[in-house]
């Protein structure tokens, strides 16, 4: 079954005064793929900016924004209909090679992955979790739900729409975090489990008819997640925050090595003093009965 679904996004950053930018670079547009089809499309910035789309290193689809003018409001706007298949997130065979976990990725595979199962800069790394026995054999479907599952229940969701993201010790140590610092988390421990792993970002479609209002975790813009790659089952998508494996609920934006491959806006301003700014975003996906 199929379902059409309005997007509409939204950031304006206000300055108290006139700034100038440096280019901005924009990923805010849904990854289309079988089950997934972008079927309209509009994109604003204003002030005037020269706009060139393009697919970076990692195939994302982005925008780089060049804003010429000084201005003390920037924004950007995005409105996008999308025609989403209905998914089962466990949908997949996974090769007899890979069934229990640990496995060995193929030469062929190991090759093509290498960016994912490169070491981590020491930072990006995790220790073992305390509250998850580190497994000797496993089923390796068994081994993301559990693990996903953990992360959900011994992280405590706190919702911060600005900042970087923690480091996984960070976030292990303060046991709480806002999904990109679960999914950086969930990212680090699959990786030291031998998983090739990326980052997420995008959004998260929450019918209110199918999720309790205290039980949302998609921080009212962009969310994060995280992806391991099992042979057979390709990438398989995982949202520690929530605890779930992503179904069609979740529409991606980027995908990346870390969290600078996946921030949906990103660049600076520039003044000759300090400037006071703030930041908002809107979020809206609604169903489209026609």
């Amino acid at each position: 079954m199929s379902l059409r679904v309005r997007l509409r996004y939204s950031a304006q950053y206000a300055y108290e005064r006139p700034v100038s930018f440096s280019p901005h670079l924009l990923r805010l547009f849904p990854r289309s793929e079988p089950g997934r089809s972008v079927r309209a499309l509009d994109f604003q910035i204003s002030p005037r900016a020269e706009v060139q789309f393009r697919r970076d290193a990692l195939d994302n689809n982005v925008a780089r924004a060049f804003l010429p003018d000084h201005a003390s409001l920037l924004q950007i706007s995005l409105q996008a209909e999308l025609e989403l298949r209905e998914t089962n997130a466990f949908n997949f065979l996974v090769d007899p090679s890979a069934v229990e976990w640990p496995f060995r990725y193929s030469p062929a595979q190991a090759l093509r992955l290498a960016p994912w199962l490169a070491p981590l800069a020491a930072e990006e790394t995790a220790p073992p979790l305390p509250f998850l026995p580190e497994p000797s054999r496993a089923g390796t479907v068994e081994l993301l739900v559990g693990l996903t599952s953990a992360l959900h229940r011994e992280i405590r969701y706190v919702a911060r729409p600005h900042g970087a993201a923690l480091t996984p010790r960070q976030t292990l140590a303060q046991g709480a975090g806002a999904c990109r610092d679960t999914a950086r988390l969930l990212r680090a421990t699959l990786h030291g489990l031998g998983f090739a792993t990326r980052l997420v970002s995008g959004y998260l479609w929450e019918p209110p008819a199918e999720v309790a209002p205290d039980q949302r975790r998609a921080e009212g813009a962009f969310h994060a997640w995280t992806e391991a790659f099992v042979p057979g089952a390709g990438w398989i998508a995982l949202d520690g925050t929530n605890g779930v494996f992503c179904d069609h609920h979740f529409i991606p934006c980027a995908v990346g090595l870390d969290a600078d491959d996946i921030t949906p806006v990103l660049g600076s301003y520039y003044a000759d003093t300090p400037v006071n700014s703030t930041m908002q975003s809107l979020l809206h996906i609604d169903p489209l009965t026609t």
